[in-house]
């Protein structure tokens, strides 16, 4: 078992990582003097496939235990689930004095966060994530939020857990398609990060597998520190934690324009070689370094969907993301591994052309 601090000085919390985690659950809440209303809102396969452990976790010491079942997939973050995630608050009786979990992927944990940073104007918040995308990214930091009218987290809060509880053994139990989907991230980590764990990622990229213990725990660690230390320094996006972005503002109008079709991580590599082509036009990559990065990842599985998509389209959807600003796309853009540029802006000609060359790639 690891544990890291993601530092916020008042706000700052623990985050635990390793297998079994989830027997720590009941310490952890009264080690830091949390609520013990607690509303579990749970992804329904997770419920289903883990019906014993989690009732174990929840099993005695809390005032009651509520739970709100979520079906899988980017449709769940909706005013609708959200709308009924307050219903059945409200319908149990739960205050101020609540404690809300969110177990399950980034969807759940979006959703969950959003509800916990707003039902009564803010109750306690923990994250247990499921899939390796969640362990890797979504689940620390604090980022919450809704899809709306089709455009990717477009309402949404910074609100900080109280925990996040990482506990490897959930994978074991996950389709491979649904393993996979949390490769896009780590991807992007091994860009922002350094060479070293760079050159790890894509050595060990295909033996990433829930029972390859070594590689999984060293890329969740890794991956867990990073963004630590990034949210630590930038917790609201004003300046560094912009980084994390790189290749999303092409991935989230991915996801749009194909009315979530395609996986968060199918879309943020996808997204990511759109980025490298466009670093490229930008001046700031060099040819010979693209044509490496576009080899490593040559191996990974695209969302040929994407190209049935109106260039157009995908443009638009991008002018209405939530980082432009001003009439003006930003992108996160780099001229090498660890080495990025934040705020980029690029013609409307060079953003197109890279999407035109990652039509060709896929």
């Amino acid at each position: 078992m690891n544990k890291y601090t993601v530092k916020l000085g008042t706000q700052s919390y623990p985050v635990i990582t390793g297998s079994s985690t989830l027997k720590q659950l009941k310490n952890e809440i009264k080690r830091q003097n949390l609520y013990k209303n607690i509303f579990v809102v749970v992804d329904e396969n997770v419920k289903k496939l883990h019906t014993g452990k989690i009732l174990e976790a929840f099993d005695s010491g809390y005032n009651k235990v509520n739970y709100y079942l979520l079906k899988q997939g980017e449709k769940s973050k909706s005013t609708v689930e959200l709308n009924n995630i307050y219903t059945k608050l409200l319908e149990k009786s739960y205050g101020r004095d609540t404690l809300i979990i969110g177990m399950g992927g980034g969807v759940t944990g979006d959703l969950a966060g959003y509800a916990a940073s707003s039902y009564m104007r803010g109750v306690q918040l923990v994250h247990i994530p499921t899939t390796l995308l969640a362990d890797v990214d979504s689940s620390v930091g604090g980022k919450t939020g809704i899809n709306f009218k089709n455009k990717k987290n477009l309402i949404g809060t910074f609100f900080q857990p109280k925990l996040v509880l990482i506990d490897t053994d959930f994978l074991h139990t996950l389709p491979e398609e649904e393993f996979r989907s949390g490769i896009g991230e780590i991807i992007k980590y091994s860009f922002l990060t350094n060479k070293k764990f760079y050159n790890f990622v894509f050595k060990s990229i295909d033996k990433i597998n829930p029972g390859n213990k070594t590689i999984l725990n060293k890329i969740i660690s890794e991956s867990v520190q990073f963004k630590s230390s990034v949210v630590a320094f930038d917790e609201k996006e004003n300046d560094l934690r912009k980084i994390l972005n790189f290749g999303h503002t092409f991935a989230h109008a991915y996801e749009s324009a194909t009315n979530f079709r395609i996986k968060h991580s199918e879309s943020v590599t996808a997204g990511i070689i759109s980025a490298l082509y466009l670093s490229n036009l930008s001046g700031l990559l060099q040819k010979k370094e693209l044509d490496i990065f576009l080899g490593n990842l040559s191996g990974l599985k695209l969302p040929v969907i994407i190209k049935k998509v109106r260039l157009q389209k995908l443009l638009e959807l991008m002018y209405h993301d939530k980082k432009a600003g001003e009439g003006k796309i930003k992108f996160v853009l780099l001229s090498e591994v660890g080495k990025i540029f934040t705020d980029y802006e690029s013609s409307s000609e060079e953003i197109l052309e890279s999407i035109k060359l990652t039509f060709k790639y896929i």
